[in-house]
């Protein structure tokens, strides 16, 4: 329900409930007219106890949600980088000079020394037809398997580029393994495959040094589906496939979530991610337990509202005039929350009220805090971008009448990538927050300053001309150029000024001509800011 449904309903109950008592105090005695003015008063009240436990309810579920997918994407991403590392040394590989030069005997020695650096299984070279040329788990020389290589692999040959097999029984170590393939050229011809064994508990390994909550499970699945790494139980579940309403989701390629059964039988909420760059999907099941339990306090709570409802009813009718004065205390707030307006704890002579006028002013406080969460950004407190073009808009129509000037800066972090890759998002998420406040602190009370998306803000000054444009520039370059801490490394900014009306009378001629002279800033070596023209 949203605050303007919520709104609604509690102004229509109160409506109804005025209507109802003006048409029946001719009829009913004081006791049965009492009785009905605080069903119908307290009715809002009831209704503002059971939207804020089915919200904290959803909140919770989202919540849940939230830590699974942050969660998958941490583990992904690491998952990520080590497969891309292991790509990385089978390029240097392919690449020697004593393969290319087709001196597979040396080739044999150097492969088998790399191992010894390597968290993979073997090495081993292909020919076009799939036969064995080299194993890095066999002599020199020695007879090879011409048969089982997985037929992912001539994908090397037809399209010249890294892949990543399913799980497979390897036809020398005769044991499931995985496998990734680069091609080794001869000129432009790809002549052989280089390919290295991945065992599955690398894989299973990875997940379980994971610091994952209390019965979280987390998998990782090949194309087919089938298990090739599992946080728990991995020696008997590898190589399996997955439940089948996971299975019908990985073939999908698609980011989701849904209920379902583990192969051990409980009974999770499982999010699926498949990673980017390879063929594989991730995913954590966080046991459906936690969301139960959420449930059974919120019948709990219902029921507790109800009885305390009923016991106010009571005390109600048999103390009049405290009723009265506490229900037009309540209507009173009850009125101001339909209105949208703050509430503040009503002062109320029934205990049982005045826990109704607290749930009221939380209702409030979570409606402020829902409006508060629709204008600005979430991580860093910042207005985001609907706030700031409206805020905008208004600071131009203002500029406009009054001909004054106008400034508007874009500001983009430079070295911000590293940051996220090579220190998680976790690091960058924090970084992001650092340079939020530092902005705020750097420009003035009047000044609106925005995140738009990833490491990108807006900063509007009003009544400002180029001049202090320019100085609010150079003060933010020299903050923003700090070190970080825990970041190793150098982030800075490239600030582009806009300045109205030269740069533009519209507010998006305006945007347009900031960005633009923030690609120019970047493009003169960043850490710099650059004034449209």
């Amino acid at each position: 329900m949203t605050d303007e449904r919520l709104s609604a309903s509690i102004a229509q109950t109160i409506t109804g409930s005025e209507s109802a008592l003006s048409a029946g105090v001719r009829k009913l005695s004081l006791r049965t007219s009492l009785t009905l003015l605080v069903l119908l008063c307290a009715l809002p009240a009831l209704m503002v106890s059971v939207y804020l436990a089915v919200l904290n309810l959803q909140l919770k579920q989202r919540a849940l949600y939230s830590e699974a997918e942050v969660l998958a994407r941490r583990i992904g991403a690491q998952l990520d980088s080590e497969l891309s590392a292991i790509e990385s040394g089978l390029n240097v590989l392919a690449t020697s000079e004593t393969l290319r030069q087709g001196e597979l005997d040396r080739f044999h020695s150097v492969a088998s020394a790399a191992l010894k650096t390597q968290t993979v299984y073997n090495y081993v070279l292909t020919d076009r037809d799939g036969r064995q040329v080299m194993n890095t788990v066999r002599p020199w020389g020695s007879a090879l398997p011409q048969t089982g290589t997985p037929a992912q692999v001539a994908q090397v040959f037809s399209r010249g580029e890294t892949v990543l097999t399913d799980l497979f029984s390897g036809p020398v170590v005769e044991r499931p393994v995985l496998a990734m393939g680069v091609p080794v050229l001869r000129g432009s011809e790809v002549v052989y495959s280089l390919n290295v064994g991945l065992s599955p508990d690398r894989i299973s390994q990875l997940l379980r040094s994971q610091a994952l909550p209390e019965g979280w499970l987390v998998s990782v699945l090949d194309s087919t589906g089938t298990i090739v790494g599992r946080s728990r139980d991995a020696e008997r579940f590898v190589g399996q496939k997955a439940v089948p309403a996971l299975l019908e989701r990985v073939q999908t390629r698609s980011a989701g979530s849904l209920e379902t059964l583990t192969k051990d039988g409980q009974r999770v909420m499982t999010f699926h991610l498949p990673l980017p760059r390879w063929p594989w999907t991730l995913a954590i099941g966080a046991p459906k337990s936690t969301y139960e339990a959420e449930l059974a306090r919120l019948a709990g709570f219902l029921a507790a509202a109800l009885t305390l409802f009923g016991l106010g009813l009571w005390l109600a009718i048999r103390q009049a005039n405290r009723v009265l004065s506490s229900v037009q205390q309540l209507n009173d707030a009850a009125l101001a929350l339909g209105d949208g307006k703050a509430v503040r704890l009503p002062s109320v002579q029934l205990h049982e009220a005045q826990a109704v006028g607290q749930a009221i002013v939380q209702a409030s406080q979570l409606m402020a805090d829902v409006r508060h969460r629709a204008n600005h950004d979430l991580l860093t407190g910042l207005a985001n971008r609907g706030l700031f073009m409206e805020l905008a808009q208004l600071q131009l129509a203002s500029a406009e009448r009054e001909i004054g000037p106008l400034a508007l800066l874009a500001i983009d972090l430079d070295n911000f990538k590293p940051v996220n890759d090579e220190q998680g998002h976790a690091c960058g998420d924090q970084l992001l927050k650092t340079v939020a406040t530092r902005i705020q602190q750097s420009i003035r009370a009047n000044d609106v300053a925005a995140r738009t998306g990833g490491d990108e803000f807006l900063v509007l000054l009003a009544h400002a001309d180029e001049a202090v444009a320019v100085e609010l520039g150079r003060r933010l370059l020299a903050a923003l150029r700090q070190p970080y801490e825990g970041v190793r490394a150098e982030v800075s900014a490239s600030i582009g000024i806009a300045v109205y009306p030269h740069a533009g009378q519209t507010l998006t001629r305006l945007l347009e001509s900031a960005d633009r002279a923030l690609y120019e800033a970047k493009r003169a070596g960043r850490d710099t800011s650059v004034v449209a023209r």
